[in-house]
């Protein structure tokens, strides 16, 4: 029994999204809600020793449920960035932009001006005797590394509840302190701001602890051109996972959406990946080091096959043997790496030398369909079909393939059949190593689906039959593409393909109905 939010009164009801708050009756729920409603989900802030704060779930969640919608604290430009707008944060048009009347800031148009955002830390970029003159358009510009850490020490200002929420958050200072990251932030905004704007009213510790704030809870965020970045109150407490159990996405005005692919028990930890899922485990690990300061302890870093796939592996170099070969310790970056089957032994400086001529040749290749056949070609004397190098080159060929109805049409045969075999291997492939991925994969599904649709359509042709279960497969590939995507915006090249998806899934249903 548990005491009533209104009245205190004993009761077993409870509410039931969030399994937090008690009612005796339906009226008392009802007047509670304005209330209750901005902290109603289906999970709670929990503390740990080790991990600190983190989101733990209230009760079962369902296949593709929504947990938490959420609008960002505070929302600038990355610290690296060419001139952008501060009102809508896009790219500046060298040819097609105004001065912000007050501060001389450059921004799109007069609206951007009047923007929330602006307001506050216009009048403060004015207090300076000097207007700012930015001229130089196409490189990144120094003076943008400031802009968003500005935003965040305003906070306290404009907007006090955002504030407090915010220096709640992490900021991970004793472990930044001294580093050289550290060094550079404090020259180029600590020592900056104070000297640049004429103030004195933020000192080194407080600034300092805002760019660790910013830097260690800011997610990327792709509705502006470049992304910019934000921070969430709620969504910060999301622990890492390279094989997390929620998505992460966006809506067109930059809330964060967070949503479960698969049912997640309830008392389970909530958990996001930081870093990129399709990435190998060095790089992970190294991305994580650099912008997050910790070394991830997850069931795939700590499994030198990731998750039985070998993603990592490379061919053993004895000409009589089929094995692979692992590092014996994924937690040693100078391991030795054993061949699983002759047990043949290759340092960690000669593998490297191979990946890295690899990783070279990768970046330097022009992605044509062309260029990706002899590339995969050439390497597979060294790497496995499954390496993470030749399956970032099979995606690449997948989407390259029939890249539009029309040249699906006239695709060969052998290349219609590798697109398939292709995307097939690649869908299986990342369902295991990253499954949260989901615009990758729907991506992928919707390509698979489209494939074996052209190869329907001609084996009709020939057959005067249509085969049903080739139907059955495309139409189970288009729904997959629809679950994946289902909450992607139409800002965004996958909520393009969603809409098209849909279309495809229900003419299939259609047809197979008939």
């Amino acid at each position: 029994m548990n005491k009533c939010t209104i009245c205190e009164k004993e009761t077993k009801n409870k509410c039931s999204n969030c399994s937090q708050a008690f009612y005796c009756t339906a009226e008392h729920q009802k007047l509670d809600w304005k209330n209750h409603k901005s902290n109603c989900h289906p999970f709670k802030i929990a503390q740990d020793e080790e991990i600190g704060r983190y989101l733990t779930t209230t009760r079962d969640i369902k296949p593709f449920e929504i947990i938490l919608q959420e609008e960002p604290l505070v929302r600038g430009p990355s610290q690296i960035t060419a001139p952008v707008c501060l009102g809508c944060l896009n790219t500046i048009d060298s040819n097609q932009y105004i001065n912000c009347e007050k501060c001389n800031w450059p921004i799109c148009e007069e609206q951007c001006g009047n923007c929330s955002e602006h307001i506050a830390e216009c009048a403060f970029f004015s207090q300076r005797e000097y207007k700012v003159n930015i001229k130089e358009f196409i490189n990144p510009h120094p003076l943008y590394q400031c802009v968003s850490i500005i935003r965040c020490l305003l906070l306290s200002e404009s907007n006090p509840h955002n504030w407090n929420k915010f220096e709640q958050l992490e900021s991970l200072e004793e472990k930044r302190r001294g580093s050289m990251q550290w060094k550079a932030d404090v020259d180029h905004i600590a020592a900056f701001i104070p000297k640049f704007f004429k103030t004195t009213k933020y000192s080194e510790d407080h600034i300092m602890k805002c760019v660790g704030i910013f830097q260690i809870n800011g997610h990327e965020v792709p509705t502006s051109d470049p992304p910019h970045v934000a921070v969430f109150h709620k969504a910060s407490y999301l622990e890492h996972s390279c094989t997390p159990n929620l998505v992460k996405t966006f809506t067109k005005k930059g809330k964060i959406i967070l949503w479960a692919l698969k049912p997640i028990k309830k008392n389970t930890h909530l958990s996001i990946c930081y870093t990129d899922a399709v990435w190998n485990t060095a790089e992970r690990q190294n991305h994580l080091m650099q912008t997050k300061l910790f070394v991830c302890k997850c069931e795939r870093c700590v499994d030198v096959s990731e998750l039985n796939t070998n993603y990592n592996a490379i061919k053993c170099g004895n000409a009589d043997c089929k094995g692979l070969v692992l590092p014996s310790d994924p937690k040693c970056l100078d391991a030795v790496w054993n061949c699983n089957r002759c047990n043949r032994s290759e340092e960690k400086f000669s593998v490297n030398r191979k990946l890295e001529q690899a990783k070279a040749d990768l970046q330097a290749m022009d992605k044509t369909a062309k260029n990706c056949l002899r590339y995969l070609n050439h390497y597979q004397k060294w790497l496995p079909s499954f390496h993470y190098y030749m399956c970032e080159v099979k995606i690449h060929l997948v989407q390259l393939l029939g890249k539009d109805p029309k040249e699906l049409m006239v695709l060969s045969e052998e290349h219609l059949n590798m697109k398939i075999t292709y995307s097939k291997e690649l869908i299986n492939l990342y369902e295991i190593l990253a499954p949260c991925e989901v615009r990758l994969l729907g991506t992928l599904c919707f390509e698979l689906h489209s494939a074996i649709a052209e190869q329907t359509r001609r084996i009709s042709s020939q057959m005067n039959t249509t085969p049903k279960a080739l139907l059955e497969e495309s139409l189970h590939y288009v729904e997959k593409c629809v679950n994946y995507l289902q909450y992607e915006s139409n800002i965004f090249i996958e909520g393009h393909i969603l809409q098209q998806a849909r279309i495809n899934r229900d003419a299939l249903n259609m047809v197979l109905k008939l």
